[in-house]
């Protein structure tokens, strides 16, 4: 998987940014309109196949409401038959005989009684009852034709069938069932409804009511929605009984397919809509098949589909103009480029303000600086020849001072003057000390050298007056620091400090290492001053600070403290170490 991305993606890299730009504007129309038609087919699907299901499943609680008022007047009819006297006689047992039939008079009795339901109620095929004493009456309907196939019911004890069992449990309750439980007319035309007959005095069972009716009742009472959908069909389920068809519409091996799906719970290709009738117990459904249902749907998609590939069509072309226009640039900046390449050192292409244009434009404007800086380079590098010369010359000066001042030096001692020999000596170490032969690092140990040189040329011009301590760490000795940091200073304390006082001054100098610094104080116990910045606002003093912070940092430098009468204290803080590690400025975006 992995190697076949990669030489896909080698392929994608092959192609310059023109045909990228083109195949992928080409491939999001193809993508777009394919999930557009995707998304709008199933979207279509399910609205058409939830609206049509909320339609019939209210069809199908009105045909339930139907059924319902139907049956409510043989419900009501029957239930009033149990209320009648003579029936309660003729069937509380007191009256045994051996024949299956009820007595001739008895039958005239139970005819006049049940004629009110068979003969006012068109759907009711017959009425049959029957006590614990083995005797049948059956009252049956002009209009349904004999019933012949009810005599063998005569010869066996219908306590034992299935049928009786369930309504004995159901206690009085109406019980119905999708299918004639006394047999039945060719073809299976009829339903029964069962009941218990419990005497109105006693509250005890004393016979048994079945009352069979026509499945044109169930016929009669759906509320059939007329779509024009050719698949659509009508079923109403005995699901106590076995998922017992009670009524179905439609052919009868077509009706079997369907019946098997639904007691399944398939519906892949068919969609239910049920209502459950709570008087039956059974599930009024309407049934379709989903294929159908999508015609709508697939005549949608493929209509988004071939507006789809207009839209393609013009994507193409779209996608060849914008691909072109937006690469442009980009061959112009290409061009640009490669006549820089081949020798060009003046960009006078003019780009547009696109993002690719300003780049181009920054381009541009980075070549002609780049010549401008080079032939500015090219004067500097002619400048720093000459500084070089000049720093020759500028060597050969100070060995000239050296020299004269050490010939001064030895016509002194010859004469014998010591003092004015002392003097030169001193001067002369001075300059060497200060100068380091142009090196820009001195040691710690020269450094404080400087210092006494310069303090002992100090004294021998004011006879003695200042005293120098010199309190260095040995340890920091052989460190080493920039040229010309700690003289200075000292000669601040000198002029403004020690010279304005009146008798003897003293200058503390010291140095100490701490959390990788290297910490100095110049201590005078001179005047002092009031107003630190114009001691800071010196200009030997202010170039030592500068000098500092340019080779260490900006967290290095020099601090002031003076109290008026009391002296000045000047802290210098570098870090330890750092000849090898010379701080480098970095530029803040």
């Amino acid at each position: 998987m992995k190697k076949k991305f990669q030489i896909e993606w080698r392929w994608w890299k092959q192609h310059n940014i023109r045909e990228q730009i083109f195949y992928s504007m080409l491939f999001l129309t193809i993508l777009a309109v394919g999930i557009l038609g995707t998304v709008s087919y199933y979207a279509t699907s399910a609205a058409i196949e939830r609206n049509y299901r909320l339609s019939y499943e209210v069809a199908m609680q009105n045909s339930s409401r139907v059924l319902d008022l139907k049956l409510k007047s043989i419900v009501e009819k029957v239930r009033d038959i149990l209320s009648d006297r003579q029936l309660a006689k003729m069937l509380d047992g007191t009256r045994e005989y051996d024949d299956n039939e009820f007595l001739l008079a008895d039958q005239k009795i139970l005819d006049s009684i049940l004629d009110n339901i068979t003969y006012q109620e068109q759907y009711v095929n017959s009425v049959a009852v029957m006590d614990f004493h083995g005797h049948y009456y059956f009252a049956n309907n002009i209009r349904s034709g004999t019933y012949e196939y009810y005599n063998h019911y005569r010869t066996y004890d219908y306590q034992a069938e299935e049928w009786y069992i369930e309504t004995e449990r159901a206690s009085g309750r109406e019980v119905y069932w999708g299918k004639g439980v006394l047999g039945g007319t060719e073809g299976g035309d009829e339903f029964c409804m069962t009941k218990l007959m419990n005497s109105p005095s006693t509250g005890k069972p004393m016979g048994c009511i079945v009352v069979t009716m026509s499945k044109n009742m169930l016929g009669t009472s759906l509320v059939k929605t007329d779509e024009g959908y050719d698949t659509s069909s009508y079923m109403i389920v005995d699901e106590k009984h076995g998922l017992l068809p009670a009524y179905t519409t439609g052919e009868k091996e077509a009706q079997e397919k369907i019946l098997e799906a639904y007691s399944g719970g398939d519906e892949r290709r068919y969609m239910f809509s049920t209502a459950r009738n709570t008087t039956t117990d059974w599930r009024f459904v309407n049934v379709i098949e989903k294929n159908e249902l999508s015609t709508t749907s697939r005549y949608l998609r493929n209509v988004v589909f071939l507006l789809g590939g207009v839209l393609v069509l013009l994507g193409f072309i779209l996608a060849r103009m914008l691909s072109e226009t937006i690469t442009k640039p980009l061959k112009q900046l290409e061009q640009t480029i490669y006549d820089v390449g081949e020798g060009e050192r003046h960009v006078s292409a003019v780009f547009d303000d696109s993002e690719v244009g300003r780049i181009g434009n920054k381009f541009k404007e980075m070549v002609n600086t780049n010549l401008e800086l080079s032939e500015h380079l090219m004067a500097t590098k002619l400048n720093e020849r000459e500084a070089e010369l000049l720093l020759l010359q500028s060597q050969i000066n100070p060995h000239f001072l050296y020299n004269t001042l050490d010939s001064i030096y030895c016509v002194a001692m010859i004469h014998g003057d010591d003092q004015i020999g002392e003097m030169i000596l001193a001067l002369s170490n001075n300059f060497k000390l200060a100068l380091n032969r142009g090196e820009k690092y001195i040691s710690v140990e020269n450094s404080v050298r400087g210092v006494e040189e310069y303090m002992k040329l100090q004294n021998m011009r004011y006879n003695n007056r200042f005293d120098l301590q010199i309190q260095v760490d040995p340890e920091m000795m052989p460190q080493r620091i920039i040229t010309f940091i700690l003289q200075p200073f000292v000669e601040n304390s000198v002029y403004h400090g020690l010279e304005p006082k009146i008798g003897k001054g003293k200058v503390r100098l010291s140095g100490v290492r701490k959390e990788g610094s290297l910490v100095f104080q110049i201590i005078d116990d001179g005047v002092g001053i009031a107003d630190l910045s114009k001691l800071e606002s010196g200009y030997g003093i202010r170039n030592v600070k500068e000098r500092i912070q340019l080779n260490y940092g900006p967290q290095y430098g020099v601090e002031f403290a003076s109290t008026p009468g009391e002296g000045t204290t000047v802290t210098i803080t570098i870090p330890e170490g750092t000849e090898a590690q010379e701080y480098v400025p970095t530029s803040s975006n």
